[in-house]
């Protein structure tokens, strides 16, 4: 898994690229604390540049929502961790631009 971030008008953008799996959750978890620190909004995550990821690196973006966290780009890709999420911190968009419009 390979990642860049971005920032929109105090927004950060977590851009994922590769694939999630086990062995990359720490190297994600780091990411994530990464972005959340340098901007002042909610996180967005792009998972458009996944090319998958394993049930322990969905897991890893659940856990990530600590705090509010926008996801986007899944395309038609299933994550029943994600949609399944009963605490409403997550929120699921189809691209960056919806979720940008709505952060």
């Amino acid at each position: 898994m390979r990642w860049d971030s971005t920032e929109h008008d105090g927004v950060g953008v977590l851009h994922l690229f590769g694939f999630l799996g086990r062995q990359d959750t720490h190297r994600f978890d780091g990411a994530v604390d990464w972005v959340r620190s340098r901007s002042n909004g909610m996180l967005v995550l792009d998972m458009s540049g996944l090319l998958g990821w394993s049930e322990e690196g969905e897991a890893a973006v659940v856990r990530a929502a600590q705090s509010p966290l926008a996801v986007c780009g899944l395309r038609d890709r299933p994550a029943p961790l994600l949609s399944g999420d009963t605490t409403g911190l997550i929120r699921i968009y189809p691209d960056l631009r919806s979720a940008l419009a709505t952060a």
